[in-house]
């Protein structure tokens, strides 16, 4: 009889501590930033997971439409939390955590961006960005600026190379598609629009701030 008894008393046991920790669950879920950050000062594991569950997806979201890039956002949003916890003991915000947190996202994108505005890669998302939002670039003028900045670029890239990098660009003919069109080879065809997103690239060097502020306005207003 003792053994049963045992196992009961184990089972009880669990039912109790599963039966605790949801409670914990709940609660925390209707605490305030406010009362979350006091606990996440005192080392609380629960509130610093709903504070990651409350605003993890929304910092995703808008680093993305930043940095375009969701590898980069995630690694973004990975760096806040990281930061958020290891100096928890020390936090001092002033205002709302939401604000917060958004900003630290912001900062992150923005360097994101100014190490990366020359790079090919981005270069491509920028170009892409253009096309797919053309109706509302025509109403931005700073948009305006920074598409005449990329087609005084594209200007300087010679001519039979300019003919691939547009078949690509504004076609969106593919690798083999320009190779069987010109007659030329698919190695030929990547080799010439890698050199034409470099040209594009050194051409937009020392005008970092003009390209930066127009995709700030865009992108953060």
């Amino acid at each position: 009889m003792l053994i049963p008894a045992l196992n009961f008393n184990r089972q009880y046991y669990h039912l109790v501590i599963i039966f605790v920790c949801l409670q914990i669950m709940v609660s925390i879920t209707h605490l305030s930033d406010k009362e979350l950050l006091q606990l996440l000062q005192t080392g609380d594991e629960a509130a610093f997971s709903e504070i990651f569950n409350r605003y993890w997806e929304r910092l995703s979201s808008y680093s993305i439409g930043l940095t375009k890039s969701e590898e980069e956002s995630a690694d973004i949003v990975q760096e806040i939390f990281i930061s958020l916890w290891n100096r928890r003991e020390h936090l001092s915000i002033n205002g709302s955590l939401g604000p917060y947190l958004i900003k630290s996202a912001k900062n992150l994108s923005l360097r994101y961006i100014q190490r990366n505005v020359h790079s090919t890669e981005f270069v491509e998302k920028l170009a892409e960005f253009i096309a797919d939002n053309s109706q509302d670039i025509e109403e931005n003028i700073s948009l305006k600026e920074l598409q005449i900045e990329i087609d005084n670029a594209i200007a300087k890239i010679p001519k039979k190379m300019l003919a691939i990098y547009l078949l690509s660009r504004d076609e969106q003919l593919s690798y083999r598609e320009i190779s069987e069109k010109l007659s030329i080879s698919e190695g030929t065809v990547k080799k010439q629009i890698s050199n034409a997103l470099k040209i594009i690239s050194t051409s937009l060097k020392g005008k970092i701030s003009v390209v930066t502020y127009a995709l700030l306005l865009q992108f953060l207003k």
